[in-house]
């Protein structure tokens, strides 16, 4: 047998096995980058479901196969080159198959320059592995030898392409624990760069936090202050350190009066570490409930990360609540080292700054009266659905009001608030069909708010498209299901997106005596886009509520 030939098999076998590294690598990387580079939850992920996550399932058995034939068929009936060469080609075939089965992420991963680093390192690793077995084969493969392998290298090579396989996922997150004292050296020059940039435009800033409602707030701001300062908010969910310091570096420009920064947290300390880096000097809370449970696991450690935007606000500053919210009440209760103001609906007329009045919901939108401690009514329309966006409205005037903007201009500007992007937002597709994207939306209240708004819609058949929620820890499965309950009172059809996940929203519906036939449960979205064809016609309205994130498919 041509000496060639085992070379060409060897670099092939490398390559196939390093392909395949690459491309588990990369779904584990994108997981992780979703999850802000936590390795214990990508494990956690991981872990949920071992045999498609963690475990290669037709590669291993692929493995097994030719390990068997390597190890029990005489070399002089089958040559073991002829076999490493068929495993060549099988798992060639294998990863062409996964590559184009997959489907295509809702969120693409994103090849920032950590990306690329723990990525590279991961490959290294694996590519350690297979250089050694490799090395191993080479010193078998004497000038001139004309044989075939010998059982035993095929064998080591086998082995060693299985471990880097099977194991290529974990590479990831070693390679996260190696790079992170030089993640943690970057990331520390960036912040310094941001900081200094911070404190040469000098904006005023404004921090927004809450459990729900402070994405919205963060638009609606932007757009009541727009006509009188020169503004920049975080975009799109941009609400981690790094985000935030990130947004500031390339897009805070001189000039710049006022800086509205969304302040997420995933455990107790990373709003003050947001707040150190940014010194608010006006805070928001909009609201305090369950939403990330499962890593807060009690409300009480929710609503102590939340009020430490509070806390880090100057003496000169001012913190401003929703009344509304017993939690955030509880709060504005105790807060006297700032100014305090508060915003309400249910509350009105309760030591309030700013209230509505004379609510009215419909599916051509909000109309309310605009009322201020100070005097004075005025009423005002919006295109914005939903009650709990009158809430929203008012949090984000609290704020203008409180850098200086009147508040009859603000009703003028409340009349031209444009819908916020996935939350809400009315679509016409041109079918006939009225789409109301929530996509965005996650927790328990905006959920039920959503199923109000369809339920505002007359005309036609209401149909709701949801996966139900998640990150509610214990209380997950008690609040899908009333929401399963809250559906079945307003919906014609609901086509639930996941299998085991939407099974206590069926409880729900269940329960309600929703009528089974007019239930649809599919796989993903891409199911509910096949499914709702057959359901839908023209004068419909559809709800797509909440659109999980890659790491709960």
């Amino acid at each position: 047998m041509n000496p060639l030939l085992n070379v060409v098999v060897v670099s092939l076998a490398l390559l196939v096995t390093l392909g395949c590294a690459f491309w588990r690598s990369q779904k584990a990387l994108h997981m992780l980058q979703l999850d802000s580079y936590a390795n214990d939850r990508l494990v956690r992920w991981l872990a949920a479901q071992p045999t498609s996550r963690l475990i290669e399932l037709p590669s291993g058995l692929c493995h097994v196969v030719f390990l068997t034939m390597a190890l029990v068929m005489p070399t002089r009936l089958v040559p073991t080159t002829l076999i490493l060469a068929g495993w060549v080609v099988c798992e060639a075939g294998l990863l062409l198959q996964a590559y184009l089965k997959a489907d295509p992420p809702k969120k693409p991963l994103v090849y920032t320059g950590r990306a690329r680093r723990i990525l590279g390192a991961s490959l290294a690793l694996s590519g350690a592995v297979m250089g050694l077995s490799t090395w191993v084969v080479l010193s078998r493969l004497q000038p001139g030898l004309a044989t075939p392998l010998g059982d035993q290298v095929v064998v080591v090579i086998l082995l060693a392409a299985l471990a880097v396989m099977q194991l290529s996922p974990l590479t990831t997150v070693l390679a996260n624990i190696i790079l992170s004292p030089i993640q943690s050296a970057i990331n520390q020059t960036y912040l310094r760069r941001a900081q200094k940039r911070l404190q040469v435009v000098s904006p005023v800033v404004i921090g927004i936090t809450g459990s729900y409602g402070k994405t919205s707030t963060k638009y609606l701001l932007e757009h009541l202050l727009s006509n009188h300062r020169r503004v920049l908010k975080t975009p799109l969910s941009y609400n981690t350190l790094m985000g935030v310091c990130r947004v500031i570096n390339e897009h805070l420009e001189a000039g710049c009066e006022a800086f509205i920064a969304e302040m997420g947290a995933y455990r107790r300390g990373d709003i003050k570490e947001l707040c150190d880096f940014v010194q608010p000097t006006i805070g928001i809370l909009t609201a305090i409930g369950p939403q990330h449970l499962e890593r807060f696991k009690t409300i009480e450690n929710v609503q102590t990360t939340k009020y430490e935007l509070i806390e880090a606000l100057p003496s000169s500053g001012v913190a401003i609540f929703n009344n509304d919210d017993p939690r955030c009440r509880a709060l504005a209760d105790r807060t006297t080292q700032v100014r305090v103001m508060r915003y309400g609906v249910e509350t009105s007329g309760q030591n309030l700054d700013l209230w509505a009045e004379n609510i009215a919901m419909g599916p051509e939108g909000l109309s309310f009266t605009l009322a201020g401690r100070e005097g004075g009514r005025i009423d005002v329309r919006t295109i914005l659905l939903g009650r709990h966006n009158v809430l929203n409205i008012l949090g984000a005037c609290c704020a203008a009001l409180a850098i200086g903007i009147p508040l009859a201009e603000l009703a003028k500007a409340i009349q031209g608030l444009p819908a916020v992007p996935h939350r809400l937002q009315l679509m016409d597709n041109g079918s006939g069909v009225t789409v109301i994207d929530d996509s965005y939306n996650s927790n328990p209240t905006g959920a039920m708010e959503a199923l109000e708004v369809l339920g505002s819609f007359t005309t036609g058949q209401r149909i709701l498209v949801t996966p139900g929620m998640v990150e509610l820890g214990a209380l997950e499965g008690q609040l899908n299901e009333e929401l399963g309950a809250k559906a079945a009172k307003v919906c014609d059809y609901v086509v639930l997106v996941g299998v085991e996940r939407t099974k206590p929203l069926v409880r729900g519906l269940q329960r309600q005596h929703f009528p089974p036939e007019k239930i649809r449960i599919v796989r993903d979205l891409k199911g509910a886009t096949i499914v709702l064809p057959t359901i839908v016609t023209a004068g419909d309205t559809v709800l797509f509520e909440n659109d999980l994130p890659d790491l709960y498919a």
